[in-house]
């Protein structure tokens, strides 16, 4: 049992891992300031930045479906409490600040779940794509706010444990920004080269 518990510890850190760099690419695209700074470098490769915002957001939102999906045949968080409270009973005061956390992210992630199971996972006949968002009122400080919860959570359980956490200090929002002032240098280059050559 103690490797499985290891195997989901390992997993679910990378779930949450790949969540919040889809998450700093999407809001990188996204986002007001960065959008207006980029704007021109966006509209000449825009359906590459269209596509890219969508997939990005797509994937940000089945990350953290997963983590917190109550299925028993997934690797998920519910199901690693589950077998941790059975196996490796965690100390009251473990359990408590958990039980909060745990608290925090069930509002945020039941927003996910709709988004997901009515817009991209499966499409509602019921509503259509804007209706789904208009009902569901995500905003994207919620999205990363999961994500930040869902650290410290999975902190929580293994410094508890084995006595680790992990740093989750991937980040994915410079690499962005550099893309697109790279983008944004090579338009002015070509640009200057088509005005020399008139």
């Amino acid at each position: 049992m103690n490797q499985k518990i290891e195997t989901y510890i390992e997993e679910l850190r990378q779930t949450v891992t790949v969540a919040g760099l889809n998450y700093e690419v999407w809001w990188t695209f996204k986002e007001k300031e960065s959008r207006k700074k980029h704007v021109d470098t966006m509209n000449t490769y825009s359906m590459f930045f269209q596509t890219a915002i969508h997939a990005h957001f797509v994937a940000l939102l089945v990350s953290l479906y997963t983590l917190y999906e109550k299925r028993k045949d997934t690797v998920n968080i519910p199901q690693l409490i589950s077998m941790l409270e059975k196996y490796h009973p965690l100390p009251k005061e473990t359990e408590t600040k958990i039980k909060k956390l745990h608290e925090r992210a069930a509002p945020l992630w039941k927003k996910v779940a709709f988004l997901r199971n009515a817009a991209f996972g499966h499409r509602s006949n019921k509503l259509s794509v804007s209706e789904v968002f208009k009902n569901v009122g995500v905003k994207p400080d919620e999205l990363k706010e999961l994500c930040e919860v869902t650290k410290k959570l999975m902190n929580e359980i293994t410094h508890t444990w084995d006595r680790s956490t992990h740093a989750f200090n991937l980040g994915s929002r410079k690499a962005t920004e550099r893309m697109l002032n790279d983008l944004g240098e090579l338009k002015q280059v070509r640009s200057k080269k088509s005005t020399q050559n008139l």
